[in-house]
């Protein structure tokens, strides 16, 4: 059994991790987290909106994920996120901006506003907050 993981994050704009050797990954499965040391069963599973974690040499990183799926296979963690966003690049007042507007959006009553969208994008702004204070 080995020592590391190999850990990928790919989403439709970009590979954010190649190959990371890692000692843990925290993923945020649909139904709760879900951890993955070395020799982990192959799995599949659902992502939500959440904090991918990781240690590498003792030292926790953090992806804000926006959904997606992961999948196990032989020590290799890959991860197709919908969306992803490194915790120390994630502009806190640019979060709080999206919150105020889509919390605008869905206390309107007009029909055009597109409440399922509102909400995903308060959603997301949410996961993404919480995971940056995480970091301060």
């Amino acid at each position: 059994m080995s020592k590391k993981l190999r850990l990928n994050l790919v989403t439709p704009e970009k590979q954010l991790l190649s190959n990371q050797e890692v000692e843990f990954v925290v993923l945020p499965a649909l139904l709760g987290e879900m951890g993955v040391l070395p020799g982990h069963v192959n799995t599949l599973v659902q992502l939500g909106l959440g904090s991918l974690r990781y240690t590498v040499s003792g030292k926790e990183n953090e992806f804000a994920v926006l959904g997606g799926f992961a999948e196990v296979v032989e020590d290799e963690v890959n991860v197709f996120a919908e969306g992803a966003d490194l915790a120390g690049e994630i502009d806190e007042e640019t979060e709080k901006q999206k919150i105020k507007a889509a919390k605008a959006s869905l206390s309107q009553k007009d029909a055009d506003i597109d409440f399922e969208l509102a909400e995903m994008e308060l959603k997301q702004a949410i996961a993404r907050m919480k995971v940056k204070r995480r970091h301060q």
